[in-house]
């Protein structure tokens, strides 16, 4: 059990009292008389009697989770007896349901962010994230459901919008089926519960038989790819083999700053789909696997941009006195032995300014915990050097003025906040 979870404190004297305000509240919406079923160490089972019994669900079956197959094992059940009732599986932060009747999945339900409609209808490409995230904050309380909205907008027709909930309900079955840790219950429903908005018909064993080949394929994929926030970048000169129409379709887009999950909202594939056609193209070498970019290149070009004028300037005094080539000979010599070099490239050209290309590549390649403040840094040294430098070329009125001038300037170049 979660070290974080809820708790209920049972004294000596068979007293109950909730731990904080969260469980209170949980606790009072069940509130009333409850039977004492079983007491055993490290379990206590309640079932409602009274008032409490005759408006509550009947459990069926509850426990446990220990394993990734507990959940899975428990479906098989449900769906082998043909049961109606609904799965709460409550594990890694999330409460999902399942409503299950004559062996199939009817309806499925969570709370767990990653679940929600909006997000399985942006990772299959149907709108952006800044549209999406616009329509849900213009959203009441008391607004029509987000997919009656988009109907009503023309961005989805009706049979379009039953796929995605029938992918949405399939998402949540998968995502329950893999939780390793938490506890379940199967409730028989009452005559009065309210019905769902909508219902399916997924044969669970259907979806079991998928399940199973998912976190077996899964682990295995783990091998070659850590993390679905890696790019793939195709690889130049290689030749594919008899690739199917995904796998062919993910090779066309991997341009190494798309994620996997990137590409899979591209192409309206699932995170299970896209991985798998990753792995296939990686056991053929026909792509490679890198960081996906941390910083905005806009960011680094202006950053780059602000002190390129500075240098510019430094070089235009040092020009008047015949000094540019002893200066950006000592800014290369500097930028090798500084440990900057990956960062800022070979050095100056010859009006001292660094290519910001090669300053985004590098960036993009490099992990540090803070590029851009990195960054920051090494160009703030290096202008402070190249002003060290020039000094040598000039008189002492000009050096006074040029070191005004730049100190001034290096003090105005702040890091933006990013807009993301």
């Amino acid at each position: 059990m979660s070290e974080s979870s809820e708790r209920v404190y049972i004294d000596s004297q068979g007293g109950v009292r909730a731990a904080d305000e969260s469980t209170i509240r949980r606790l009072a919406v069940v509130a009333g008389e409850y039977e004492l079923i079983v007491e055993v160490p490290g379990l206590v089972l309640l079932a409602g009697s009274g008032d409490a019994k005759r408006r509550g669900s009947r459990v069926l079956m509850a426990g446990e989770i220990i394993s990734r197959m507990t959940v899975m094992e428990v479906c098989n059940i449900i769906a082998t007896t043909n049961w109606r009732g609904d799965l709460h599986v409550l594990g890694g932060g999330a409460h999902r349901i399942l409503s299950f009747d004559q062996g199939a999945l009817k309806h499925a339900f969570s709370n767990a962010p990653d679940d929600r409609l909006g997000e399985i209808i942006y990772r299959a490409g149907v709108v952006s994230r800044e549209t999406l995230d616009a329509i849900l904050s213009e959203q009441g309380t008391k607004s029509p459901r987000l997919g009656e909205t988009l109907i009503q907008r023309g961005i989805l027709e009706a049979p379009t919008l039953f796929q995605l909930l029938q992918r949405q309900a399939e998402h949540i079955f998968f995502s329950a089926l893999v939780v390793s840790e938490g506890q379940y219950a199967f409730l028989a429903p009452t005559e009065d519960q309210t019905p769902p908005p909508h219902t399916l018909h997924v044969p669970v064993q259907t979806l079991l038989m998928e399940g199973v080949q998912r976190i077996d394929e899964m682990a295995l994929f783990r091998d070659l790819i850590p993390s679905n926030e890696l790019c793939p970048l195709k690889t130049e000169g290689a030749k594919p083999r008899e690739l199917d129409e995904t796998a062919q379709k993910v090779l066309e887009l991997a341009n190494g700053q798309r994620s996997i999950l990137d590409l899979g909202m591209l192409l309206g594939l699932d995170e299970f789909a896209t991985t798998k056609a990753v792995y296939h193209l990686r056991q053929q070498g026909l792509v490679s696997l890198q960081s996906s970019p941390t910083v905005d290149p806009e960011r680094v070009r202006s950053l780059v941009g602000s002190f390129n004028e500075v240098l510019e300037d430094i070089f235009v005094a040092v020009a008047t006195y015949g000094g540019i080539a002893q200066t950006r000979d000592a800014l290369e010599a500097w930028i090798h032995g500084s440990g900057y070099a990956p960062f800022l490239g070979e050095g100056v050209d010859e009006l001292g300014q660094i290519d910001p290309d090669v300053v985004i590549q590098a960036v993009q390649n490099i992990r540090y915990d803070q590029p851009l403040e990195a960054l920051h840094q090494a160009l703030h040294e290096l202008a402070a050097f190249a002003l060290f430098s020039a000094q040598a070329c000039l008189p002492n009125d000009q050096k006074r003025a040029l070191a005004r001038d730049v100190n001034t300037r290096l003090k105005a170049i702040r890091l933006e906040p990013s807009s993301t």
